[in-house]
């Protein structure tokens, strides 16, 4: 790490067609929402950039010029375990054939929250518990009114400078944080909070959401309490072809520093040669 200049250090997300739009990578200390419709990218998205963090990794590999890699990775999910999260890798990837797998994906740091988020709900703690049931029930862990939110958040605050986490999703907590007009009003003002919060630690989070499961206006509300937000949807080409599609919706600091000729609308794709990428690009009309 270089030494404080006072500006912001640029962490790539190793996905090196989105670190061109976004100009080198994500600022430090910043709250970023990728804002996904079901299948259109988003899940993939994170995917890749982990994977391709483990790549470099495990290889040793330099950031790119400019930037620099995060202290630690974290990825922390609500309900899905380790092993299935390598499964889904794996499968992206044809990973297979890479013999050095489970030691690349050892480089980042994962967390299983599924005690917590499923702690207060009727599912029955063996299908995600990973001990004996009647120990597992007496040992469960402290949880919240907010599917664990405050949990998670709380082991952020003692993770490293320049760390980046990316919570799995802000989704799953969606159930627990619209009860009512109060709990929703706690989940806004927390996202606030931890946005000027986060610049502080210098620890980058990112949170993945499903577009359309909120009303308009409080998908707004989400996306105003973020510093940066990418948004990725469906465009219906043909009667037969829909095309995946991606624009950087916002992103303070960063818009501005952006070629008007680059604010444009990215087709995005999904392979397993190189997971996601962004492939070319069309004009905002």
């Amino acid at each position: 790490m270089p030494e404080a200049s006072g500006q912001r250090l640029i962490h790539p997300t190793n996905i090196p067609t989105l670190d061109k739009v976004l100009g080198g990578g994500v600022p430090s200390g910043t709250t970023v929402l990728i804002l996904s419709e079901p299948g259109a990218g988003g899940t993939e998205l994170l995917q890749t950039s982990a994977m391709q963090y483990c790549n470099s990794q495990i290889y040793d590999e330099p950031a790119p010029k400019g930037t620099w890699h995060p202290s630690e990775y974290h990825y922390m999910s609500l309900t899905t375990g380790k092993n299935e999260f390598k499964n889904r890798i794996i499968e992206l990837f044809n990973a297979n054939k890479y013999h050095m797998f489970n030691e690349m994906i050892d480089k980042i740091h994962y967390t299983d929250f599924a005690d917590i988020y499923f702690s207060r709900t009727h599912v029955p703690y063996n299908w995600y518990g990973s001990k004996d049931p009647v120990y597992g029930m007496l040992e469960m862990p402290v949880s919240d009114d907010f599917g664990g939110l405050t949990v998670i958040m709380d082991k952020i605050t003692h993770l490293p400078e320049e760390s980046i986490v990316v919570i799995d999703s802000l989704t799953a907590l969606l159930p627990y944080c619209t009860k009512s007009p109060d709990t929703w009003l706690e989940l806004v003002t927390f996202m606030r909070g931890l946005t000027r919060a986060s610049e502080i630690w210098k620890v980058t989070i990112v949170f993945l959401l499903t577009a359309g499961v909120l009303n308009k206006g409080q998908e707004t509300e989400l996306v105003d309490t973020c510093d940066g937000v990418i948004h990725l949807f469906w465009q219906k080409e043909t009667e037969t072809k829909r095309q995946r599609q991606m624009y950087l919706q916002k992103f303070d600091g960063v818009l501005p520093l952006i070629d008007q000729r680059d604010m444009v609308i990215f087709n995005v794709n999904v392979t397993t040669k190189t997971g996601f990428e962004i492939t070319n690009m069309r004009t905002v009309a």
